[in-house]
């Protein structure tokens, strides 16, 4: 987040005002660095009293500030800021913007580097066309044709997915998104739920994530140790608040789970009322605990079970924990791993059981796309789409070309 507050808004995007990106861009474009540097600065003080500045109007500053300073010295050397292509959406227009374009291809799982590429390319194509405005179908058509181009049929099927649940009210497909989606990534300890929820999270524009860590602290100070002791220990530490020996850890963790569900279950009913998506991540989030049955007509709920089932893999896993934990030290989870791998067997057979798709997880990078691909699959089965009519949906009609 900027320090001082500044923002620069592109369309219903925010991002902090930064001086080393403006002068990034001004060496790029001719300056020297000192000259850049130099410029930057005072953009930053003629921003600062707006607090915020559109992307659009930072580029015509940008260029005034450079031509009244440098009296036509680099003007040679810096082109001006390419025209705005308005996207035309129903009552309303807004500008073209590469930023969030490639923020949509992301929620299809396709790499940030390569979601830029597209981006890029679909900006220059609308230039090349000297097109200064497009229609949001016409550009979800030219973004759908770019994939395929790829050869990316499966990410094109889900990047439209994603555009058809996040259709405007008024559109004649709203009935199918009028409820909230709901994510619950469920797994054992150190199985990298947490980096995966966060990740999934910005991918798909979803602001509200929560842990069943915190719903456990909340009701810690809620109930006291003698009413509720199971609640007062992490979750492969509860058999002992129990007073069980190690053959009670299953049973010590699912009571725990038990009490912390009705929290879980609180969140999802203010979830429904308030109509907003959301992600829970936590061990606690055992298939079948949570009776999910009673929100299938209220919310879109999709469950995912995070596995790491390589034990040296799992067990490397704590050592990085360290630095970011505060008081949970590498060693704790060491010396209670056994029980860790015993409430993971016991999580994963309760997901095979209950028909809960599990991923398993080795290195984030990889992992991401198959979740969001697995999400992206369960949402097109709640939605009752056959790609047929979600071509047909998104497009108007089916492409030629696929």
């Amino acid at each position: 987040m900027s320090k001082e507050g500044l923002y620069v808004v592109d369309g219903d995007q925010k991002a902090p005002f930064l001086r080393g990106m403006i002068t990034h861009s001004l060496i790029a474009r001719g300056l020297s660095f000192q000259d850049a540097y130099d410029t930057a600065h005072i953009i930053r003080d003629k921003v600062r009293p707006l607090k915020e500045i559109t992307r659009q109007n930072l580029a015509g500053l940008i260029q005034s500030v450079v031509e009244e300073k440098f009296a036509g010295r680099y003007q040679k050397k810096i082109p001006k800021a390419p025209p705005t292509v308005l996207v035309e959406a129903r009552e309303t227009s807004f500008p073209f913007s590469k930023g969030v374009l490639s923020q949509s291809l992301q929620a299809a799982g396709i790499e940030p580097s390569l979601c830029y590429d597209i981006a890029r390319d679909i900006e220059a194509h609308l230039l090349e066309q000297r097109l200064n405005q497009v229609s949001r179908d016409q550009l979800r058509r030219l973004t759908y044709d770019a994939l395929i181009r790829l050869g990316d049929k499966s990410s094109a099927d889900r990047y439209l997915l994603w555009r058809i649940f996040r259709l405007d009210p008024n559109t004649p497909y709203a009935q199918d998104t009028e409820k909230p989606l709901a994510i619950l990534f469920g797994g054992a300890t150190g199985t990298g739920k947490s980096s995966i929820a966060a990740e999934a999270a910005h991918r798909l524009g979803i602001h509200h994530v929560l842990s069943t860590d915190a719903i456990r602290q909340i009701m810690r100070l809620m109930f006291s140790h003698e009413l509720l002791p199971a609640i007062h220990a992490s979750s492969f530490q509860a058999w002992q608040e129990e007073g069980g020996g190690k053959s009670s850890v299953v049973e010590a963790f699912v009571e725990q789970s038990r009490r912390i569900a009705v929290g879980v279950r609180a969140i999802l009913e203010r979830a429904v009322q308030e109509r907003t998506s959301l992600i829970v991540e936590g061990v606690h989030l055992v298939p079948g605990m949570l009776a999910l049955e009673d929100f299938r007509d209220r919310l879109h709920l999709i469950p995912v079970i995070v596995s790491t089932l390589k034990r040296r893999v799992h067990y490397s896993r704590f050592p990085r924990r360290e630095k970011h934990s505060g008081q949970r030290t590498a060693d704790r989870y060491r010396t209670y791993f056994s029980q860790i791998r015993t409430i993971q067997d016991y999580i994963l057979e309760m997901a095979d059981n209950h028909d809960i798709p599990i991923v398993e997880s080795i290195d984030l990078e990889e992992t991401l796309p198959e979740v969001l691909s697995v999400i992206a699959g369960s949402l097109r089965e709640k939605l009752g789409l056959s790609r047929k009519e979600l071509l047909e949906r998104a497009l108007g009609k089916a492409p030629q070309r696929q």
